[in-house]
């Protein structure tokens, strides 16, 4: 009875986690309870067995939450120190309740995982498609959804609005996961389907224009077919290289916002482009990184600190905007000095190290993708990014977590 007891509890478990998988067409409202729905059924299911959990699993990567929550000790604005930490807690949650999963739980997860990536890859390419062709079909034409797409996604779907980059990043993440279904694949008719969504979410990804997130599935989908050593691959791996920077020049849009890059400079010297505020936030915020170099400004304080520098230089086009670093690096520097940049760094190396060590070939994607795409965005202080980067890395870590204990 205890037996059948535990398998109907992680049967509840794999669901919940096919919900997290499913969780960006969920409104606002519904994400939390998903992600409560996962921890309870996870304490269920432990309280069903003997206890286990594990403490090196938690604190390895927990610890970059860990240290900012101390920052919260030497914040003077601390009711936007509970707001950030409240955005940040999936750092906290995701690995406090994998850490009550074994082993033996984790290979049973797993055995799901082409279900998860599919539940993922078709979430995203519905997220996108039907809120196209519904913005299309009551309101905008074609060319004004060209033109303003990214934004309506923003201010004009309320409960499930979401900013252009974080679905960059989506589509990128699916796109990746794509290529791994596509290698257990054999079947002629599921290929052509997977290669159809993959087509309309790079045409997705043009059309957002970001280019962190297009850069880094770039090089991220060049190490995918590198790792699997197949001389056929080559060809078809230059195709997609070719016809994806071909439709990037062909894009004005697109085209336009990697034209940037020829000419970096502060937006009092140039032209105010994305690229050229980046860059003079990052002066601003290094300025202010050498101030406080060890223990930063604190959760609490780091931003209005940073929107401080900007008043005091008199910059409009910062002030106006409130820019926060841009730079995940950055960001962490300001929060809680070298030492909270190197707890996460601590984390981020821990599980490459053995992700590499078992071969876990989509956890290395992951961690490089979002590794690069952190050197232009803040993700972790904002829930579009922190919980699905807290989510991603717990669960394929876990994976690791369980070869390693093999």
């Amino acid at each position: 009875m205890e037996a059948l007891q535990t398998s109907k509890s992680l049967k509840a478990v794999q669901v919940a986690i096919g919900l997290l998988f499913a969780l960006v067409v969920l409104p606002s409202n519904l994400k939390a309870i998903a992600i409560l729905i996962f921890g309870v059924t996870v304490l269920i299911h432990a309280l069903t067995r003997k206890w286990h959990f594990n403490g090196l699993f938690f604190v390895t990567n927990a610890l970059v939450f860990l240290v900012i929550a101390l920052t919260y000790f030497y914040s003077d604005n601390t009711a936007y120190a509970q707001r950030k930490m409240m955005t940040m807690a999936s750092l906290l949650v995701f690995p406090f309740v994998f850490a009550m999963l074994t082993k033996e739980e984790g290979k049973l997860i797993f055995k799901q995982l082409k279900s998860y990536l599919w539940i993922y890859l078709l979430s995203i390419f519905l997220f996108n498609l039907v809120a196209f062709v519904w913005f299309y079909t009551t309101q905008y034409s074609f060319m004004e959804l060209m033109e303003h797409f990214h934004t309506l996604l923003r201010v004009k779907m309320g409960k499930w609005g979401i900013h252009p980059i974080y679905l960059s990043m989506h589509c990128s993440i699916a796109v990746l996961f794509s290529f791994y279904i596509l290698k257990k694949t054999t079947s002629k008719s599921i290929i052509a389907l997977l290669i159809a969504i993959d087509i309309t979410l790079v045409l997705f990804l043009l059309l957002y224009a970001k280019k962190g997130p297009l850069l880094a599935l770039l090089i991220v989908f060049s190490l995918f077919v590198v790792f699997q050593r197949k001389q056929q691959l080559l060809k078809p791996y230059l195709i997609a290289v070719v016809a994806l920077i071909f439709l990037t020049i062909a894009i004005p849009k697109t085209r336009n916002k990697f034209v940037e890059l020829l000419k970096i400079e502060t937006i009092e010297n140039g032209a105010v482009t994305s690229t050229n505020i980046r860059y003079t936030v990052y002066a601003t915020a290094r300025k202010l990184i050498a101030e406080s170099p060890v223990l930063g400004y604190g959760i609490g304080d780091y931003n209005d600190t940073l929107l401080q520098a900007y008043i005091e230089s008199e910059n409009q086009v910062l002030i106006k905007g409130e820019y926060n670093a841009h730079n995940q690096f950055f960001s962490l520097l300001l929060i809680g000095g070298v030492i909270a940049l190197i707890a996460f760094l601590i984390t981020m190396g821990m599980n490459m190290v053995y992700a590499i060590r078992f071969n876990n070939q989509l956890l290395i994607l992951l961690l490089l993708f979002y590794g690069m795409v952190m050197f232009t965005e803040n993700i972790l202080e904002r829930e579009a990014g922190g919980i699905f980067f807290a989510f991603f890395l717990k669960f394929f870590g876990h994976k690791s977590l369980y070869a390693r204990e093999a």
